[in-house]
């Protein structure tokens, strides 16, 4: 049977290796002395506490070596990164649905593809102020707001999907939602209390920026502009993104690590999302390979360069 020591230094691997050579003792003598006390509560309170720090130290935004701090800035980027991308597709669907509605109205319109559309466009309202309310809070300084306004969005979205999907999760179903779940997850995780904050008027020009784009996409791409839309309109944003900062991460310098590996793996997932969205009924004609190609090989591109921008960051500091 393994003794109480050893289950306790065996906790205590969460934390990384740097933190734990500092100070593991340390914490293993805490916590068996609480056990020693049968102090639970106490006890419990600092295993809490222990996993924490676990996720604060490997996370870490300053005072770490430079690997956990890179990692750290990764994450945090991929977060915003993420709600925006969610923010922009919910967006532009809800912009596309909005045109057909207006463009054809109730009288014009099936009965049951009007309802279909109404419930969509309520559906991807839904999903925008999901992703809008954490990212608008994080950005104006609400940090613990925006951590729990996240949380309670993964709450209520795993009830809902527990209830839709109790058989069980596919592939195509987490590939599907991945995208729109997984930044709240790690805003959870990244923005704790010694994170540091996003600059403030970048991001609002970006969400403005997006939400103005979407809009606009969902509103030309439904109409006459529909044959260039391959795949998304969305994808054709995505690959412009890509290819700017590639073009842009060089008068950056070390700051461009976190952007390009962040902003490869949330093209790579907007793509892989918007594949199981429209693959039961979108024709993988020549547009729609050049399109899927081009955002693969900016992916590529911004992975290899994020790698190189990454080692030379830690290798700077």
């Amino acid at each position: 049977m393994i003794d109480v020591e050893t289950q306790y230094r065996a906790l205590v691997r969460v934390l990384p290796a740097w933190y734990h050579a500092e100070r593991g003792d340390e914490i293993v003598d805490t916590l068996l002395e609480l056990h020693g006390e049968r102090a639970r509560a106490a006890l419990w309170t600092e295993l809490w506490a222990l996993l924490a720090l676990g996720v604060r130290t490997r996370l870490a935004g300053r005072a770490a070596p430079a690997r956990t701090v890179a990692l750290g800035d990764l994450t945090r980027v991929g977060v915003l990164l993420g709600l925006l991308w969610d923010v922009l597709k919910s967006a532009a669907h809800a912009g596309n649905e909005l045109w057909l509605m207006i463009a054809r109205p109730g009288a014009d319109l099936p009965p049951l593809l009007h309802v279909a559309l109404r419930s969509e466009l309520i559906r991807n309202l839904i999903l925008l102020a999901a992703a809008l309310l954490p990212l608008a809070l994080l950005v104006d300084g609400w940090r613990r707001a925006a951590r729990i306004a996240a949380g309670a969005v993964l709450a209520a979205g795993s009830l809902w999907g527990l209830t839709r999907y109790s058989l069980g999760l596919g592939p195509d179903l987490v590939a599907h939602y991945a995208p729109q779940w997984l930044p709240l997850v790690l805003l959870l995780l990244a923005f704790h209390a010694e994170a540091p904050l996003p600059p403030a008027r970048p991001w609002w020009w970006a969400i403005g920026g997006s939400l103005v784009s979407a809009v606009t996409a969902g509103f030309l791409f439904a109409g006459d502009l529909n044959g260039f839309a391959g795949l998304s309109p969305l994808v054709w944003l995505c690959i412009i993104a890509g290819a700017g900062c590639l073009f842009l991460r060089h008068g950056i310098g070390q700051r461009a690590a976190p952007w390009t590996l962040a902003l490869a793996l949330c093209i790579a997932l907007a793509v892989a999302q918007t594949l199981v969205l429209k693959r039961s009924f979108t024709t993988f004609d020549v547009l729609v390979v050049v399109q899927i190609s081009l955002a693969g090989l900016v992916v590529a591109a911004l992975t290899v360069s994020g790698i190189r921008d990454y080692r030379r960051a830690v290798a700077n500091r």
